[in-house]
């Protein structure tokens, strides 16, 4: 009952190097504020690292620091909103260490009031989509899209959108494979919207909920990391023989009033079988903003902040591993399991890391020495990452397959059908007004409604069943007894851990430091040494020509001493 089509492809990277900020210029050592990326017009796609040794990293898209957000969307995102308007699901994630400037990027904090140059993916994202959808081509189309914001705050799952404060009433949100490998993230509460300004307005909503907090290398440091989904459900008719002919989408003009999505006139069930099949596409674009990877000495955070920078980075770990088991070509070759499990994170990235979506990962970077080596890292997993394998998949299925009215009126019609048919042979005798093969068709059709119709109702009521045992056998004491006492193992074992790491790491920054120093004294010593010996060598030459002149004086007075003598 399902009309596929699929797309097999590599995860697309773009990297976006942000300017040094007048922050940067006041907070970091002068020494460490040198700019050590660089790019060129004649390779656009590739990015240049100046350390201490030349490292040369190419991507699908290089965005360098002078690069306006308008750019950034139409090269490398807008292309996206297309696959996802045909109905593949998109996801795309901002990546790199913490103050880089992924939210920014995304526009995951912006409004409806934010500056229109400085806005974000998001927001031009939803004026695109809204702008396709009120177009002509989209006229005959039922569209509905709803919304959904969750955050991972120290590996628990938050719906953003939940304003209830009664933490026991919320829903439990769990995050579930169904039965075709699908992700599915139950309990998580989806609104419905119908312009770019609700949209909008939740985004505010929920950025007001998620975690922030300040640390030395940013007042407004992200403290979890966020995916804000929207979910695009389009009912279409295609042709009687399966295969639909859609018309390529065109650009259209940004409205210049609020768009609202509009839906088709109702059409009777005859007319839909008349007139061809009716078929459900649905996508998912999701819009990932990670938190930043940071280490404890720099950001100098200590109690809740500490252990917020403890959990970032067990994800981004989780995801870099993922992302090397996916994109390492030496360990891709010998890999049989990816880790997904390790993390929520990585869990809720499944279908994004090679499963049904197209990708695209933005690695944002900052350009000065001072954070090199966590830019050569954020640089690595991000050319891994071009070489994950999607392979994503438009599902058409036809409407009303999961729906038992619908399904119930269908079998009543075709049995009125019949009955119609039956009538009208009795009364023409041998010249019947429809072939039998067609009755015989229609009582197949009837016979497999009614086997769907009995197979539906059997798993309704076992999945009620189990639903209902579930809840009467799930143990919330016991859960949260669990879930503390992992919480209490995991900061005793793993943060001494993290803080015994940070200190080595300190303490071979200041041995690196010392090294650095000896070694430009040890040069300055070695070049006075070479101008030295140079004079030695030029007053050698002098002395050789001088000693010269005078065994010449001398031959010539020993030759005259001679003569003389003779006489």
């Amino acid at each position: 009952m399902t009309n596929s089509n699929s797309e097999n492809t590599t995860v697309q990277v773009a990297l976006r190097i942000r300017p040094l900020t007048q922050e940067d210029l006041v907070n970091l050592p002068s020494r460490f504020q040198r700019n050590v990326l660089s790019t060129s017009p004649f390779t656009p796609n590739q990015v240049i690292v100046h350390g201490d040794k030349k490292l040369t990293f190419n991507f699908d898209y290089v965005f360098g620091p002078e690069t306006q957000q308008r750019d950034v969307y139409d090269i490398s995102v807008r292309n996206m909103v297309d696959k996802f308007l045909e109905g593949f699901n998109v996801t795309i994630l901002a990546y790199g260490q913490t103050s880089s400037g992924k939210t920014y990027t995304m526009g995951t904090s912006d409004s409806v009031s934010s500056i229109q140059e400085s806005r974000g993916i998001i927001p031009r994202a939803l004026h695109t989509l809204f702008s396709y959808i009120s177009s002509a081509q989209f006229k005959s189309r039922k569209i509905t899209m709803k919304v959904s914001f969750i955050e991972i705050y120290n590996e628990d799952l938050n719906d953003l959108l939940n304003d209830t404060d009664d933490d026991e009433n919320k829903p439990q949100l769990l995050i579930r494979e169904d039965s075709k490998g699908n992700i599915i993230w139950s309990g998580l509460q989806e609104i419905k919207v119908n312009s770019v300004e609700e949209v909008m307005g939740h985004l505010a909503r929920g950025s007001l909920n998620r975690q922030v907090g300040a640390t030395d290398m940013n007042s407004q440091s992200s403290r979890s990391h966020a995916i804000f989904s929207v979910t695009l459900c389009q009912q279409k008719q295609i042709s009687t023989n399966g295969i639909s002919s859609p018309t390529p989408l065109s650009r259209p003009s940004t409205p210049s009033t609020p768009t609202k999505l509009g839906s088709p006139p109702p059409r009777r069930l005859s007319k839909i079988l008349d007139d061809g099949e009716w078929v459900t596409v649905t996508s998912k674009f999701n819009f990932v903003d990670l938190a930043g990877s940071e280490r404890l000495k720099r950001t100098a955070v200590s109690g809740d902040r500490a252990k917020e920078g403890i959990s970032i980075n067990s994800g981004l770990l989780a995801l870099g591993n993922v992302i090397s088991a996916l994109g390492d070509p030496s360990k891709a070759r010998n890999t049989t399991h990816i880790p997904y499990r390790d993390s929520k994170l990585t869990r809720l990235l499944q279908d994004s890391l090679g499963g049904n979506a197209q990708t695209l990962m933005i690695a944002c970077v900052s350009p000065a020495e001072y954070n090199i080596s966590e830019t050569i890292n954020t640089l690595k997993y991000a050319n891994r990452a071009r070489n994950i394998k999607n392979s994503a998949i438009v599902n058409q299925e036809e409407a009303g397959w999961n729906d038992l009215e619908h399904l119930q009126v269908l079998v009543l019609k075709l049995r009125a059908e019949i009955k119609s048919i039956r009538l009208s042979s009795g009364i023409n005798g041998s010249c019947p007004a429809t072939p039998i093969s067609d009755l015989e068709l229609l009582e197949e059709q009837l016979k497999e409604l009614q086997n769907s119709y009995a197979e539906l109702t059997q798993k309704y009521a076992k999945a009620s069943a189990e639903l209902t045992e579930y809840q009467d056998n799930f143990d919330t004491t016991k859960f949260e007894e669990s879930k503390n006492l992992f919480d209490k193992s995991f900061q005793q074992n793993v943060e001494p851990v993290i803080n015994e790491y940070d200190k080595s790491i300190s303490e071979l920054e200041q041995q690196l430091a010392l090294t650095r120093t000896s070694l430009n004294n040890s040069e300055k010593l070695v070049h006075d040494n070479e101008l030295k010996l140079y004079e030695a060598e030029e007053l050698n030459e002098q002395n050789r020509g001088i000693i010269g002149d005078l065994k010449n004086k001398i031959a010539r007075l020993i030759e005259r001493g001679e003569t003389t003598e003779n006489y």
